[in-house]
């Protein structure tokens, strides 16, 4: 498969990415160390400190990139998604799905 350039498409322009139906859903927790499950925690690293903004950064990002939509309820908060945004950096598709799917987001950015 190829792009509009004419170069072919790379695993993270393809890949089918799953984005909640609402903000509202994502109930995870807004503070303290959260364990990644196995099938999320393959890169080596399972804990992540939510008080921190690098390690809410990198679990957020790996939550947006590799997990489902029960992933996402159970592990992202959406207050602290849109508060955070800016300082997530997801693959360029998966913010594009998740700013299309929520204004507040665009408007975070």
């Amino acid at each position: 498969m190829k792009g509009h350039s004419g170069e072919p498409l790379s695993y993270a322009e393809t890949r089918p990415y799953e984005v909640a139906d609402s903000l509202g859903e994502l109930r995870g927790p807004e503070h303290g160390v959260v364990a990644l499950p196995l099938e999320l925690a393959w890169g080596g690293r399972t804990e992540f400190d939510l008080d921190d903004d690098y390690d809410r950064a990198a679990l957020y990002k790996i939550v947006l990139e590799e997990g489902g939509a029960e992933h996402q309820r159970r592990l992202i908060s959406g207050r602290l998604l849109v508060r955070h945004w800016d300082e997530i950096l997801p693959a360029r598709p998966v913010r594009a799905l998740w700013e299309r799917r929520f204004a507040q987001l665009r408007h975070a950015a």
